[in-house]
């Protein structure tokens, strides 16, 4: 790697950014090219892809730990390079970047309580059957220092709450709704200058933005193809639907606003459309036409 300026590291193609179980100070943001992160244990299959606009090394900022995985380029790449000292200013100056850390350590907190509510219910389900039956309902853990096996005579190994998970983080799921009657007039958002056509006619709600390897997010209408300027959050606004008519929810962290015709939407704020009425998503404008 070599340094460019006081903050920004250029890395060559194939060039490692560190390497799992290094110590680590800093984090980084892609300005541009790509980063595979991968783990030893996973041989050679990526957990993540982050492109420009991505960010990764975050926990060793947080947490003070050796690095749990290891960082590549695989293509030319340039990295803004934020170290301890800096990161509270960064996080006060780009509240998009503050509300995905937020995100992304949220849900590997979810899954970690749903891991340890499953290996609870394996017990419980084990011990109605006898003590040896509980020990072997129980999958070993596996955490930050590799997997756990379960002991005869011990207690069966719960994933603790802060455990770093091993895998991608999956997309946080909403609890299931009971589908929302048809509004009577189904409509589609339409991108004038490409012809690309996004149905609102399948569900309840529609993320827009773009997809979030870092969250594991993916938006029911991806603009990032669209987006030349990247003007569009992660998770941007949704579109949500009901019996009678459809409006737009700006999400929080959203740094280049969201329109409904002239009207900006404040974060949190829904703003009803119909047909005719124009979208704007960063620079990205939609026109609401007739399915």
């Amino acid at each position: 790697m070599t340094q460019s300026g006081d903050m920004f590291v250029e890395v060559a193609a194939g060039q490692t950014v560190f390497r799992e179980g290094d110590p680590g100070t800093e984090m980084y943001i892609i300005e541009s090219g790509c980063i595979e992160i991968l783990r030893i244990d996973r041989g050679k299959t990526p957990l993540a892809t982050l492109e420009a606009g991505d960010f990764f090394g975050e926990m060793a900022v947080l947490e003070d730990q050796p690095r749990f995985a290891t960082a590549i380029a695989t293509a030319p790449t340039r990295l803004l390079k934020i170290d301890r000292a800096a990161f509270s200013g960064v996080l006060s100056s780009n509240v998009e970047i503050a509300v995905r850390i937020m995100r992304k350590l949220t849900a590997r907190l979810r899954r970690a309580e749903q891991r340890a509510s499953e290996a609870q219910a394996a017990l419980e389900q084990g011990r109605a059957q006898g003590p040896e039956r509980a020990v072997a309902a129980v999958p070993a853990v596996e955490t930050r220092m590799g997997k756990v096996a379960q002991q005869p005579n011990a207690p069966p190994a719960i994933p603790q709450v802060a455990e770093r998970l091993t895998t991608p983080v999956p997309p946080a799921r909403a609890p299931a709704r009971a589908p929302a009657p048809a509004p009577a007039q189904p409509l589609v958002l339409v991108h004038a200058q490409s012809g690309q056509r996004f149905p609102l006619q399948v569900g309840i709600e529609f993320l827009v933005g773009r997809p979030d390897p870092v969250t594991g997010t993916m938006p029911e209408i991806n603009l990032g193809p669209l987006d030349l300027q990247r003007s569009l959050s992660r998770r941007h606004a949704k579109v949500l639907r009901s019996a009678d008519s459809y409006s737009v929810r700006e999400e929080v962290g959203t740094l280049n606003g969201t329109w409904v015709n002239a009207q900006r939407a404040k974060p949190g704020e829904t703003i009803e459309f119909g047909v005719g009425d124009l979208l704007r998503f960063g620079t990205v404008e939609l026109e609401v036409r007739t399915a």
